[in-house]
């Protein structure tokens, strides 16, 4: 199992994304990455935002725990924060901000939006939530014979 670390970061009633191409194919992702040997949860999730976005950023609390779990042997620990940007920065790119009612956030990984759709507008909560395995493959149908 690896340790991956992802940020939501809300701005101006939408939240921050990074764009990644992989194999020709243009994947949206909440910015953040694996945790390297030696580094500090900390560390990596300020490092792998600054890498994605440019931005560097202020760690304000743990949101989600999530696993992902699936094909190819993945497993991953996803530990997601709510940050913000250190203040006297520069505008964030249009392209990198997405709204969570956008068409695009189903294809945005992990599949949670939905979750940080309704915590942005209910208000964060003050404890992290577990959301379970947020990559399970869709079950067989069974049919009855």
């Amino acid at each position: 199992m690896k340790v991956n670390v992802r940020a939501v970061i809300p701005q101006d009633g939408k939240i921050v994304i990074s764009r990644e191409r992989r194999q020709g194919q243009e994947h949206l992702l909440l910015p953040g990455g694996r945790v390297r040997h030696g580094e500090t949860v900390d560390e990596a999730l300020m490092r792998e935002v600054r890498e994605e976005t440019g931005l560097t950023i202020v760690a304000e609390r743990l949101l989600y725990v999530a696993e992902v779990v699936g094909m190819y042997g993945v497993h991953d620990l996803l530990l997601i924060w709510l940050a913000h940007p250190q203040e006297g920065q520069e505008a964030i790119d249009t392209h990198a901000l997405v709204a969570v009612d956008s068409p695009v956030v189903d294809s945005i990984m992990p599949p949670i939006f939905n979750e940080i759709g309704a915590d942005m507008t209910a208000g964060w909560s003050p404890r992290p939530r577990w959301l379970g395995n947020v990559r399970q493959p869709p079950r067989a149908e069974v049919s009855e014979a």
